[in-house]
């Protein structure tokens, strides 16, 4: 079982388009529901995205979902079989006080108006490539979306590098070539945890599943193979 976990403003939807690419039963995570009626942290939504997964299950999870299953990772390592990262920050080193700030203005703008908040989203350089099959989050999610840019920030988050040899599982960490910020960032990560590699998906940025799914789906399908 694969337990995918998706992006900020991302759906569980956004991995219907692999569900039958891994050759594992996939299990997409509502992350959203998390935050329906809590405040948890990072470590805490992770410790219970474990705790919900059972013995030798796959971990996956994509840009802030990245980041929590980093978190759940960590939480407790000989848990999870393998794992997969796709376009995600293991932490800033400096620098987190204007990140809370920057995500406190998103949150409020996802509050006050959301057609607004997700037409600028989508403007964003690093996201502005459509792409088939990946689904945003709808109002109905929106004090959850709001929340996440508050308790799930990147200036919220520890800097992981000081953690992430603790990772013992397979690990494939995955960016776009076209991904200048997040590419550097996984060889500097992978580097650091033992049983890691690193893949970088041609032609794609950092909404690289989407942008190639077909290559993004075999690099995965290779990982697990050769995990099994």
């Amino acid at each position: 079982m694969i337990h995918c976990l998706h992006g900020a403003v991302g759906s569980g939807h956004d991995w219907d388009l692999f569900a039958d690419s891994f050759g594992e039963k996939i299990h997409p995570v509502n992350l959203w529901n998390l935050l329906g009626k809590s405040t948890l942290s990072l470590p805490e939504a992770g410790q219970v995205i474990t705790l919900q997964a059972k013995k030798n299950d796959i971990l996956m999870g994509y840009s802030m979902g990245g980041r929590l299953a980093l978190h759940s990772l960590l939480a407790d390592p000989r848990k999870w079989r393998a794992a997969i990262i796709v376009s995600a920050h293991p932490g800033l080193i400096e620098g987190q006080a204007d990140r809370l700030i920057h995500d406190e203005q998103w949150a409020t703008l996802a509050e006050q108006d959301w057609a607004q908040f997700i037409e600028k989203w989508n403007q964003q350089s690093i996201l502005s490539t459509s792409c088939r099959g990946l689904r945003q989050a709808d109002s109905r999610n929106q004090s959850a979306v709001a929340a996440s840019f508050r308790h799930w920030s990147l200036g919220a988050q520890d800097h992981l590098a000081s953690r992430l040899p603790e990772i013992t599982c397979p690990l494939l960490w995955i960016t776009g070539a076209e991904d200048k910020k997040f590419t550097p960032l996984a060889k500097e990560a992978t580097a650091l945890i033992p049983n890691s590699q690193h893949h970088v998906v041609s032609r794609a940025g950092h909404r690289v599943p989407w942008e190639q799914p077909i290559a993004f789906s075999a690099a995965v399908r290779g990982f697990l193979t050769a995990n099994s």
